[in-house]
């Protein structure tokens, strides 16, 4: 399971921002109007229409929906302007907002990843602190750890939805029929990884398992494991050419061997749902734990979690947010907003019908109250989230100013290793002397 990175076209658009006056994050003219400035003769309170946007797949909108209607029935001045989508282009549209001051009120976003740090270089996102010194936006229940996951330079621009953890699903199945045992706690090494996957091959017909290895999935995970990380603020990149070039040569090795999918069978599959794994072609995948529902769902058969391969994992491992909501600065109804967000996490009907599906619910009280009701691959899913919880580190410091070009460089020339144009060597050198200028070019 891969993540994909920004597409071209937003890398070119995010000059847009600047020239349609949103770097200062002014107020939104071009949206619905909020409030007509009366009040609801019922509670009291001033109308207002917020737009929330979201990606994600179809059972991830359909809950969604049904909590927003939960939360007009109780607070009938509050109407809403649903927009989602899958994550294909999500980022592409919201900068096209971001351009048009068009954005939205709630945001589904990502605070510290490569796909976001250009909505936030541009100031386009709202701190939240004052909404929770004010109560409006309810983190009592909420642990630090998971709210520093929101916070980026001191302060907090991102309510955690749900906590998640990077893992390995494998079929038990195909490790019985290969006369394998699953390592209830992980490879030792990734050596003895390469080993199974020879023998799962030949039981699977096809491919030992999906793409392992893929750059922004577990590339970011494997730098970790010898003290690390992808990004650096004076680098660029903050990982050696050693680390850079063993990864890769294990990789192509791999998907020479057969033991993974060859380049263009990994850029074909658009969704966990549409793994090998799924479709019995292999017996392994890396996903996040709140994917391992659907993709139980979707292979029909029962699948285990295991963590990722060593050495160092617990060194590597870390828990991290399925996603946030934020607000943008140029929302005209932040207040609102806040107390909507509250809501989505804090109220155990909402979260219900939304079904952990997000991640495990931030908070306590919440996740204590749904549990009963979860699947078995639900409660798989937070079995290991307890699990690894006691054998993790903190997140990698934010990535620097350009770091998204960084990573669309680092896309492109994992393509251009795995298609023979050119070597894990040469890569790295590409990459070290580019992500300086690109460093330097944003520092402008």
């Amino acid at each position: 399971m891969r993540y994909k990175a920004i597409p071209p076209i937003i890398v070119s658009l995010a000059a847009a921002l600047a020239l349609a006056g949103c770097a200062g994050g002014t107020p939104d003219t071009g949206s619905p109007a909020p409030s007509s400035g009366t009040t609801d003769t019922a509670g009291g309170n001033k109308p207002a229409n917020l737009r929330v946007f979201w990606w994600g797949s179809q059972p991830r909108h359909d809950a969604t929906n049904k909590v927003l209607e939960m939360y007009k029935k109780e607070n009938p001045h509050v109407t809403f302007q649903p927009e989602f989508q899958g994550f294909d282009g999500y980022w592409q549209k919201f900068t096209l907002q971001a351009a048009t001051n068009n954005m939205p009120d709630v945001l589904q976003f990502y605070v510290g990843s490569g796909d976001t740090q250009q909505f936030m270089d541009k100031n386009l996102i709202a701190p939240l602190d004052d909404l929770v010194a004010k109560k409006l936006i309810d983190v009592s229940d909420v642990s630090e750890s998971a709210l520093s996951t929101g916070k980026l330079g001191g302060k907090l621009y991102g309510i955690p939805l749900g906590v998640n953890a990077k893992a390995m699903a494998v079929d038990p199945e195909m490790y019985q029929k290969a006369g394998l045992t699953i390592p209830e706690n992980g490879y030792a090494s990734w050596e003895e990884l390469g080993k199974d996957l020879a023998k799962l091959k030949s039981v699977t017909g096809a491919y030992g398992a999906d793409d392992l290895l893929g750059e922004n999935f577990t590339f970011p995970y494997y730098a970790r494991q010898f003290g690390q990380v992808q990004y650096a603020d004076q680098t660029g990149i903050g990982f050696d050419e050693k680390t850079y070039v063993d990864f890769y040569t294990m990789k192509k090795n791999w998907i020479q061997e057969g033991l993974l999918p060859p380049i263009d069978v990994i850029l074909s599959i658009k969704s966990p749902e549409e793994s090998n794994l799924v479709k019995k072609k292999s017996a392994i995948n890396i996903v996040y734990t709140n994917q391992f529902p659907s993709i139980s769902k979707a292979a029909g058969r029962e699948l285990k979690l295991i963590p990722l391969p060593g050495p160092n994992a617990t060194k590597a491992m870390d828990l991290r947010p399925g996603n946030h909501f934020s607000i943008p600065v140029s929302s005209a109804n932040k207040e609102e907003a806040a107390k909507f967000i509250s809501y989505f996490i804090n109220n155990v009907e909402a979260n219900k019908v939304l079904n952990a599906e997000r991640g495990m619910p931030v908070a306590g009280k919440v996740r204590e109250a749904i549990k009963a009701g979860f699947t078995p691959e639900q409660k798989v899913a937070a079995d290991y989230i307890d699990k690894v919880s006691k054998a993790s580190s903190p997140m990698d410091p934010q990535p620097p100013s350009g770091s998204t070009e960084i990573e669309k460089l680092m896309l492109d020339l994992e393509q251009q290793i795995l298609y023979n144009k050119t070597t894990p060597q040469q890569a790295y050198a590409t990459l070290k002397s580019e992500a300086v200028k690109i460093l330097e070019k944003n520092k402008k």
